[in-house]
């Protein structure tokens, strides 16, 4: 039948096979294919009987398990590198398409509502009433403390100190050729830091001036303002209070300055502590005056801030205000340690920094005659340390002074700073080298212009916010 079916047999030439035929076509050269290969086993297990009486017999005929075992070892290789091959190219490709998804979702920016001008600007319009973004606290590691953990980003780190190093054995050396001994000379920094006792006096008068004078008015104001969501007499007294408080305490640390004449490094401290104290003000009052609003409009009790959390808030390194942040199960004691010594040598090196390059340049200055010459060339002579010292300061306090207090305070998220030194534009330098002072301008200047003014003064309120960060940062 099969010789007839193959010779294509008689009424059926130029036809198809029909499905029962098939099926029969198929069974039969199954046992035709099986009949060869158990003859073939047959045939390579079988002892033949001439070879009985044969003394050699036994060392030249392979035993039968291990010519079974043998065809089994041979089988199975050819399946799995059959399966091997088939399915390590599927998982080649379905890994491949998953990261490249990743990439895809993780580089495209989310919006609702308005835009964080962190961020690049949307290409899509501007909703007029568009949400306000947020900020969102997440426990998250510094980026830097992240590349250090790549043996090659960390080689920077050794090269900078390896830097320091060479700055310390060029001041030796040149004391010893100039004066013949070490000269251990401590002058520059005692006049920088002058008058250290007064500002430890002051910085004390206005941390319990933001505890207690912002804390218990607006405790006050909360209790015993009227059940409704208007606005009366007593509310605009209270926000008058409170924007005279604002003004006085921008005014009164630069009258302090001035009348102590406070030298360089003390009127920084100052400065920068009085900045800070007025922006975590009034990020906690911002905060809450919408909470106890929103509850006294419901006919409710007043939801009132808790002394603890405003106290947490003032020393942890974020100036967005939230009654509860990430928090780490445990603190690090040697990470702390290791940050307040980076601290320190970041000082060290801003030390070396003036004293090597910009002394020289400007020791002179005012007893010679400055022509625009010798005022261009004392510019460009430091350009270079300038660029070195931005890169210190900024490891030693958005880095090192901000993650040990972060940990002291077991404050998870560390994200302070983003990748500034991938920027292309001003203003996207602008928003990403700071991002504790970048957040609190989006979120509480921003974010309220754009819902007063709206869509239509965008580009105004992005200019006047960008003009304000660069003076803050």
């Amino acid at each position: 039948m099969a010789e007839l079916r193959a010779r294509g047999g008689p009424g059926r030439s130029s036809t198809t096979p029909s499905p029962e035929e098939q099926n029969a076509m198929a069974e039969e050269n199954a046992q035709t294919d099986g009949g060869l290969v158990a003859g073939h086993l047959e045939e390579v297990l079988r002892v033949p009987a001439r070879h009985t009486h044969d003394k050699n017999a036994d060392e030249t005929e392979i035993p039968r398990s291990q010519a079974v075992s043998d065809i089994l070892v041979a089988t199975l290789r050819a399946k799995a590198e059959g399966i091997k091959t088939k399915y390590v190219g599927l998982m080649d490709e379905e890994l491949t398409k998953a990261f490249d998804d990743f990439i895809v979702e993780a580089t495209r920016p989310t919006h609702t509502g308005i835009t964080s001008f962190s961020e690049s600007a949307p290409r899509q319009s501007h909703r007029p009433n568009g949400q306000i973004v947020r900020k969102e606290f997440h426990p998250r590691a510094s980026v830097l403390t992240d590349l250090f953990e790549i043996p090659h980003i960390l080689t920077i780190r050794y090269v900078f100190v390896a830097i320091l190093i060479i700055f310390g054995m060029n001041t030796v050396l040149q004391d010893i050729f100039d004066h013949g001994t070490i000269g251990v000379d401590f002058h520059i920094w005692t006049w920088a830091f002058g008058k250290f006792p007064y500002v430890v006096t002051f910085w004390c008068l206005m941390q319990t001036t933001t505890l207690l004078v912002v804390f218990v008015p607006l405790c006050h104001w909360g209790r015993n303002r009227t059940r409704s969501d208007k606005l009366d007499a007593f509310d605009y007294f209270w926000l008058c209070c409170y924007v005279l408080y604002q003004i006085g305490f921008a005014l009164i640390p630069f009258w302090f300055v001035n009348y102590f004449d406070l030298p360089p490094a003390s009127t920084s401290i100052i400065v920068a502590e009085q900045v800070r104290f007025i922006m975590k003000s009034h990020a906690f009052v911002r905060e809450n005056i919408t909470v106890i609003m929103r509850s006294t409009a419901a006919h409710e009790h007043a939801v009132l801030p808790k002394f603890s959390n405003y106290v947490y808030f003032q020393f942890v390194p974020t100036l967005v205000y939230r009654d509860n942040y990430p928090r780490n199960k445990e603190i690090r004691w040697h990470f702390v340690l290791m940050n307040f010594a980076h601290v320190a040598a970041g000082i060290s090196y801003t030390y070396y920094i003036f004293v090597r390059f910009c002394m020289p340049v400007f020791r002179n200055f005012n007893h010679e005659h400055v022509n625009l010459k010798t005022f261009v060339k004392s510019i460009f002579d430091c350009i270079l340390p300038g660029s070195l010292n931005l890169l210190v300061v900024f490891y030693a306090l958005l880095h090192a002074w901000m993650n040990a207090f972060a940990e002291m305070l077991r404050f998870a998220d560390r994200m302070f700073y983003r990748d500034w030194w991938n920027s292309t534009t001003f203003g996207q330098y602008y928003r990403t080298w700071n991002v504790v002072v970048h957040d609190w301008l989006y979120t509480y200047i921003y974010s309220d212009m754009y819902q007063l003014c709206g869509s239509r003064f965008r580009e105004s309120l992005c200019f006047v916010t960008f003009v304000l960060s660069a003076v803050v940062s």
